[in-house]
């Protein structure tokens, strides 16, 4: 699962000095932290292949001994939740119950309102009490304090996840669940993006890939392909283009990881590819999600475009 759950502090030098020597790491490389979604925490990871494969544990192995940290949360949260979870969205939080029985912990309400979706659940402070605001979908959300004697009143609360992952390198994959609101999708991204300390540097942005769900001339195809094509020309080299890796002749036939499949070779992955699919066999079984083959392939292309760009 995620690991989302609780403040990290990122050392000011990661590793230890004899790693960073032996390794040929410079001072100033810093740790990764990747922001999204089920995608992102790779759902589906499980399937396709002989052994699981999961985004943050290939990138993980890659970014050695540095740290890598995953706030990509399951249950179909939308780009607006991760905002909530970096802590650049600060909504006011108001128990759902009167104040003599709203102690350390109660059901609340969202201003604006936000859907309760998956498991999430964030650190931070509501106002002045330190506590987690968690999801309890379907239902909604509640607040419980680090002291179950805190008397909880109506407060601003802001997630500390994004302070803890302060001066980190980011890797966004948001979006997909409310792609059709392409100026929301587009707008929440760039938030991220600026908050990064060096916004021209330090993000990386992964594009949304065309599911069997998504046929060609339907309304999430189309918008996805209006968030893919703004976000190749604003961010050009920090976005990976996802759906010309996976979902084209020639993206997969540049992934080495993929050569033992002999994709090349099989009818049905041309048939897929002439749908404007991502193949079946890198898809998992809900057509949703990326299975272990899939992971691998994006795994191995953005630790290419990371060393292009001197992060590892």
């Amino acid at each position: 699962m995620p690991s989302s759950t609780a403040p990290f502090a990122p050392p000011q030098t990661p590793g230890i000095p004899e790693a960073r020597a032996a390794l040929g790491i410079p001072e100033t490389t810093r740790g990764i932290v990747l922001w999204g979604s089920s995608s992102m925490a790779s759902e589906g990871g499980g399937e396709g292949a002989p052994v699981p494969v999961r985004l943050h544990e290939l990138l993980a192995a890659a970014a050695a001994p540095l740290p890598v940290i995953l706030h990509g949360e399951r249950g179909g949260i939308l780009s607006t939740h991760t905002l909530l979870q970096r802590g650049l969205a600060a909504p006011t939080v108001h128990p759902l119950l009167p104040a003599a029985q709203a102690i350390g912990r109660a059901p609340v309400g969202l201003d604006p309102v936000l859907p309760p979706r998956g498991a999430l659940d964030m650190p931070g402070m509501l106002g002045r009490i330190p506590g987690h605001l968690r999801c309890t979908a379907p239902t909604g959300w509640e607040f419980v304090a680090d002291d179950p004697r805190a008397a909880l009143a109506p407060a601003v609360f802001r997630s500390s996840l994004g302070a803890a992952a302060e001066g980190m390198r980011q890797v966004l994959w948001m979006g997909k669940n409310n792609i059709e609101q392409v100026d929301q999708v587009l707008a929440d991204v760039q938030a991220m993006w600026d908050a990064a300390r060096d916004p021209a540097e330090d993000s990386l942005v992964l594009g949304q890939w065309p599911t069997p769900l998504d046929p060609r001339g339907s309304a999430t195809e189309a918008a996805l392909s209006a968030v893919n094509a703004e976000q190749a020309r604003r961010y050009g080299r920090r976005f990976l283009d996802l759906r010309s890796l996976l979902a084209t002749a020639e993206g997969l036939a540049s992934v080495p990881v993929l050569a033992p499949l002999r994709l090349q070779d099989d009818p049905a992955v041309a048939a897929d590819l002439q749908r404007g699919h991502v193949p079946h066999r890198l898809v998992a079984r809900d057509e949703r999600h990326l299975n272990a083959w899939g992971n691998l392939a994006v795994g191995w292309a953005l630790v290419r475009r990371m060393k292009e760009l001197r992060w590892l």
